[in-house]
């Protein structure tokens, strides 16, 4: 190999030019100081009134040095932990990592294929699917935990994952008293807040409202965790032609004030603290009014928000493995292996919605079992072309010369494991998997899906953390009932 060879071992997707990043860049600080973002959250307009921007009533005005100050202090990388203390999840430049996504009402049934509303129990068995799945990194809930009173449905959602994964967890809440209280729970798993502080097992999801609005219950949550240094995902949940403008310049111009916006607040409120960058957005559906997650602009935009996330060196919450089908069959597998590509390409860090099927209503853990397989094929991909000497194989290629093989060659055996091998995709020639049942690639999955379920048994956490946490589950619903009374909210 000739010296100073320049070598690219990881392939890459873009979108946007650097110009293109500063004309969004740009025209988000135009938004930002000429039209504003309604803020409905007291203490966050104090802070961004004393800080020199304008306010009046709920409206807010951000002039462009308080975006500057926000950038410098919210930090490049952030470090998640597993329930262990072991710190897995570096999510900094192009270092993806791979998880479900949350709260949807529905399920599909293990074993029935019963469409019906999600239970603790299936939580509980995503937690468990994803702890023995190797390409799945952290856990979400797929589902809702429902509950009389909404908050204590997500301590139980936590719960739920916590006792079965050891992976890192995000979660959703309700308000700021309802992650307050999760945080809390996450304190006793990890032994005490600086401990969780130090190694995160926990980030905490919420989400602006588009256009341009903070709510009080969303500022709230990155406040809860501003506080605790608890890493924050305030993403933008849009849709092209209804809460943001059709053209997708346009969406990405206004997505990026509204999480320039919220950035702004939470580094007022704690600078230093950790905070994604990132969310969804995707072009209404015209003919039938839905918010398409196949839709090609909704990955193209997501790629698009990770390039933007890199220009202001934040980490990044990306999308993938979702689709529109109603389960999982040939189009939710072709949505989701293209989505998880272009996600992986682009450099998202935390890829989020594996599981997702009908939109995001409807769970599926053969969706997520399949995602682990094409995530597996993808991570190969993104690897790139290994160059160096050995790899170049010059003197083997002289060794075995014209007309010879390669299959009794050291280098052969030294470097054949390093070919991707598939776990449940098929290469079996045609005779061996007519013996094997004829089973169709989903069939394998199902099957797989149900031994998990059935026989895989996480490692349990310590006795004296789990009564702890009965503890603070009796405790907080106690709370709820007295705030609320005896009636059922669901």
């Amino acid at each position: 190999m000739k010296s100073n060879t320049a070598i690219q071992l990881t392939p890459s997707l873009k979108f946007l030019s650097y110009d293109q990043l500063e004309e969004i860049h740009l025209g988000s600080l135009e938004i930002l100081a000429e039209t504003g973002v309604e803020v409905f959250h007291a203490e966050a307009l104090e802070l961004l009134q004393s800080a020199g921007a304008r306010v009046e009533r709920h409206l807010v005005k951000i002039p462009e040095h308080l975006v500057k100050n926000a950038l410098l202090t919210a930090p490049s990388r952030i470090v998640m932990a597993n329930r262990d203390g072991n710190r897995c999840m570096f999510l900094e430049s192009h270092k993806s990592y791979f998880g479900t996504g949350s709260g949807c009402p529905y399920t599909l049934d293990v074993f029935t294929g019963e469409r019906r509303q999600t239970r603790k129990e299936d939580i509980a068995n995503t937690a468990k699917l994803c702890d023995y799945l190797s390409n799945i990194d952290f856990v979400m809930s797929l589902g809702i935990a429902k509950h009389q009173y909404p908050e204590i449905g997500y301590i139980h959602e936590f719960d739920a994952m916590v006792r079965n994964t050891k992976k890192p967890i995000i979660v959703s809440g309700y308000d700021k008293q309802n992650i307050s209280n999760i945080i809390e729970m996450a304190e006793v798993v990890m032994g005490g807040s600086e401990k969780l502080r130090d190694r995160p097992i926990l980030a905490v999801y919420s989400e602006a409202t588009s256009p341009l609005r903070q709510s009080e219950d969303g500022i709230g949550k990155v406040m809860a965790c501003a506080e605790k240094m608890v890493p924050i995902i305030h993403t933008i949940g849009m849709m092209c032609g209804a809460s943001a403008p059709v053209t997708l310049a346009g969406a990405l111009i206004q997505g990026n004030a509204e999480l320039l916006s919220t950035l702004v607040i939470h580094q007022l409120k704690q600078p230093g603290a950790p905070f994604f960058y990132g969310g969804t957005i995707t072009a209404i559906d015209m003919k039938n009014m839905a918010h398409p997650y196949g839709a090609p602009e909704f990955h193209v935009l997501s790629s698009a928000l990770t390039e933007m996330g890199y220009y202001y060196r934040l980490p990044v919450f990306s999308t993938g493995g979702c689709t529109d089908a109603k389960t999982f069959d040939e189009q939710a597998s072709a949505e989701a292996t293209y989505s998880l590509l272009l996600a992986a390409l682009s450099g998202g860090n935390l890829i989020h919605d594996i599981g997702y099927v009908d939109s995001g209503l409807t769970s599926s853990l053969s969706q997520v079992v399949f995602s682990d397989e094409i995530i597996g094929l993808i991570k190969h991909i993104v690897q790139g072309i290994p160059f160096r000497e050995e790899d170049l194989a010059l003197d083997v290629i002289k060794k075995v010369g014209p007309g010879g093989h390669y299959l009794g060659e050291k280098h052969t055996l030294n470097n054949f494991r390093k070919i991707y091998s598939p776990n449940l995709l098929t290469r079996a020639s045609y005779g061996n998997w007519v013996d094997n049942g004829k089973k169709t690639l989903g069939q394998v999955i199902e099957d797989k899906v149900r031994w998990v379920v059935q026989e895989y048994h996480p490692e349990p956490m310590d006795e004296k953390v789990t009564k702890e946490l009965d503890e603070l589950i009796d405790q907080y619903t106690e709370e709820a009932l007295e705030k609320y009374g005896k009636y059922d909210r669901i």
